[in-house]
């Protein structure tokens, strides 16, 4: 397509590959090795995915956010894709509250916020209001609120793991009310708000790879805290504001020339129809070891990708899906 980024395209497709590995590999069933390995992909590298999506719709749509017409079309074409997806996992949903694998609480808060993943399509939503409503604010302010926003999130998210609300139900209450920091105000907004403001902030190539090395390094450092803190899964860390900048900043700033050109929608593809081939492989494949969860891994991808390509050759007649 015309005007088609491909390091853009390559970016969002690896994000959704990890988006992948992030709902399959286990953060506390397994012990040694394999338990830190696993932690490390489910609650360490494979959060860098979402703020990284969050960012790079922020940079695109920099330039588009007096234009409330482009904006509608656009905040009503995710919402269109929320409810499509929503009543497509309904049947998922209620079939594992009926097993009781959630309270009728936690369900409700699931048919409010979205299903598993798709908390993301509506946080979006919400998050681009925002971006649209603070676009005349000064630079200083921006910055402000995505640093104040951030360290909200992260410190409400920290306190509630390590419990420290436990005598105080009116914060747990907030908390789960919010449906977790991880949500369109602590999370989407901020990274959007980020790459809105990319022109302000473009990295110098000379300490790029360094800088990144450095952040990854840090990402992996405080993942292996958490996990020695038996704090489940996270998802603020510090280093995720410097990796997803560094990423964007890449992805702009390539030439890359393919040999193949990648479909806009196949990352958004792999993102919506994914946990239904998780449902699927491990219907077949339970085993719970790493070494099966990895070729569980290659296999869910494989089959998302076929997904996609049906569903894309729908969504031409029928575009409701993609």
């Amino acid at each position: 397509m015309k005007n088609r980024s491909a390091s853009l395209d390559l970016l969002k497709l690896v994000l959704a590959l990890l988006v992948v590995a992030l709902h399959i590999f286990p953060v506390s069933k397994m012990k040694g090795i394999s338990g830190l390995i696993s932690y490390e992909i489910a609650s360490g590298i494979t959060r860098i995915a979402v703020p990284t999506f969050f960012i790079i719709s922020g940079y695109l749509l920099r330039n588009k956010l007096d234009d409330v017409s482009y904006l509608k079309k656009y905040c009503k074409r995710i919402l269109l894709l929320y409810v499509v997806w929503q009543l497509l996992y309904l049947p998922d949903l209620l079939h594992h509250y009926h097993i009781k694998w959630f309270t009728t609480k936690t369900l409700i808060y699931k048919l409010v916020y979205g299903y598993w993943h798709l908390w993301y399509l509506l946080a979006s939503v919400l998050g681009v209001v925002l971006l649209h409503f603070t676009r005349k604010w000064k630079l200083i302010t921006k910055w402000a609120v995505i640093l104040g926003l951030f360290a909200a999130g992260y410190l409400f998210q920290l306190s509630y793991k390590l419990h420290i609300f436990k005598e105080l139900p009116f914060f747990v209450n907030i908390y789960e009310g919010l449906g977790t920091t991880r949500n369109a105000v602590f999370f989407a907004f901020p990274f959007l708000l980020l790459g809105s403001l990319y022109d302000y902030w473009k990295f110098s190539p000379k300490y790029f790879q360094w800088i990144l090395g450095l952040s990854i390094t840090a990402l992996l450092l405080e993942s292996y805290l958490y996990y020695t803190l038996k704090l489940g899964a996270l998802d603020f860390f510090v280093s995720l504001l410097p990796i997803s900048m560094l990423l964007l900043h890449w992805a702009v700033t390539a030439k890359l020339i393919l040999k193949w050109t990648i479909p806009g929608t196949l990352s958004l593809g792999i993102y919506l129809c994914h946990p239904y081939m998780i449902r699927l492989v491990t219907e077949f494949l339970p085993q719970k070891t790493l070494g099966m969860i990895v070729c569980k891994y290659f296999i869910i991808c494989l089959l998302s990708v076929v997904v996609w390509y049906f569903l894309e050759k729908i969504n031409r007649k029928f575009p409701y899906f993609l």
